[in-house]
């Protein structure tokens, strides 16, 4: 794949569930955990919920500023091409003649 270790699913094994075996019976019983988003949501303390809403919500309104600061970047540089290229062909024009 990637020559240079720079492999785009490299990570793809951390980030599925891997079976566990469960104790306490004879036979070796596979199971994914977790199976749902709401068996986790249950799994977690309500404590633990509420930390982690509130981290995602601070998340949240951090990517929705960056992402007003990007958009208002990029509207401004738009602009300011538009002007040069504007400029630029006044310039030519102007030699044209």
């Amino acid at each position: 794949m990637a020559e240079n270790g720079d492999d785009l699913y490299s990570d793809l094994d951390n980030t599925v569930a891997k079976p566990v075996q469960r104790r306490g019976s004879n036979k070796a019983v596979e199971t994914l955990l977790p199976s749902s988003p709401a068996d986790h949501a249950r799994s977690l303390e309500p404590n633990k919920l509420q930390q982690e809403l509130a981290s995602l919500k601070s998340e949240n309104e951090t990517l929705k500023k960056n992402m007003g600061i990007l958009y208002r970047t990029s509207k401004a540089e738009l602009e300011r091409k538009d002007r040069t290229i504007e400029m630029l062909q006044s310039e030519l024009d102007a030699l044209k003649r």
